[in-house]
């Protein structure tokens, strides 16, 4: 049971998690306004001392649907087409709150005892944190199973720390590598049709195995990375764990960076707001990384090969 507010960390939260929390909350809502009415028509011509209900509302069971744009406009609906229209354009939203709550009473184990229960369930979405606060009183087993499988939503997720982030310069040089061997192939081919044109120099490098192999290699790494590392990067935007000082290097000169990464799995990647993107990134840079691997692994082969044939 959560009586108190927690936090939900190193979890990617994307708008299906979202929406089928908000789903949830409203099946809630509609199975009490179902219970209240089914309690309204069975004292339905009663009279007040032959009353007996379980579920006779205190105020109507209530949802909350509040969105906080960019521009730190806040707008509280109760109305649920609105909330998922909303979510069509999530990079809009900075903070979505979800709120729901009950409270009736109960006198179905005597007249004289009366028993009041409530429960209220409040999600907090911001970019890099979620808040969960299931409490009530009198409800505790609903309380608890509320609680349980809200979390259970919520933790279902990938973590935000997985191995697209563990693994970045993996995919990061992968991808660099392979454009750099694409553009290696057409420097070659341009160099060796003007052999012609070329120093003796040039030339005699140009027909040396070891300089064609480790040439092609050094000169993928060079120009790949040029053109390569900067779309990496982009797709990495807000993906990263934030750099924090370590120390200062005696030997550069130079204070040294690493990646934050006990703060980093502290927060969660909710992908509203500035990662918006960031769940298509991250499914984009696996599929690149799925294709540029054989790309990396066929050019070895191809390499060791040349090792053997070329004099």
């Amino acid at each position: 049971m959560a009586n108190n507010e927690e936090t939900i960390i190193n979890k990617q939260i994307d708008v299906e998690t979202i929406i089928e929390l908000a789903n949830y909350l409203m099946d809630q809502k509609e199975e009490y306004d179902r219970l209240i009415e089914l309690d309204e028509n069975k004292n339905k011509g009663l009279s007040l001392s032959e009353q007996v209900y379980e579920y006779k509302k205190m105020t109507d069971p209530k949802i909350d649907f509040e969105i906080t744009f960019n521009d730190n406009k806040e707008v509280q609906q109760s109305d649920y087409n609105w909330f998922i229209g909303n979510l069509t354009n999530i990079e809009k939203i900075k903070k979505i709150r979800m709120y729901f709550s009950i409270y009736f009473k109960d006198n179905s184990r005597g007249k004289d005892n009366v028993i009041y229960r409530r429960m209220t369930e409040s999600i907090s979405f911001y970019e890099h944190r979620v808040y969960l606060k299931v409490e009530g009183t009198e409800l505790e087993e609903e309380i608890y199973k509320n609680h349980s499988y809200i979390r259970g939503i919520l933790e279902r997720g990938e973590d935000r720390y997985n191995k697209t982030v563990k693994n970045k310069m993996v995919r990061i040089q992968s991808f660099c590598l392979s454009i750099g061997f694409v553009l290696s192939y057409i420097i070659y081919f341009i160099l060796n049709g003007m052999k012609a044109d070329l120093p003796e120099i040039l030339v005699q490098m140009l027909e040396n195995k070891y300089v064609i192999i480790i040439g092609q290699w050094f000169v993928a790494a060079i120009v790949g990375n040029i053109f390569g590392y900067p779309i990496m990067m982009g797709l990495y935007r807000n993906i990263l764990p934030r750099s924090k000082y370590s120390h200062y290097s005696t030997s550069s000169h130079k204070s040294v960076y690493v990646d934050d990464i006990d703060n980093y799995v502290g927060e969660c990647e909710v992908h509203i707001g500035k990662n918006a993107n960031c769940g298509k990134n991250r499914a984009l840079i696996e599929k690149i990384y799925k294709v540029t691997r054989i790309v990396v692994l066929i050019q070895l082969v191809i390499s060791i090969i040349l090792f053997f044939i070329l004099k």
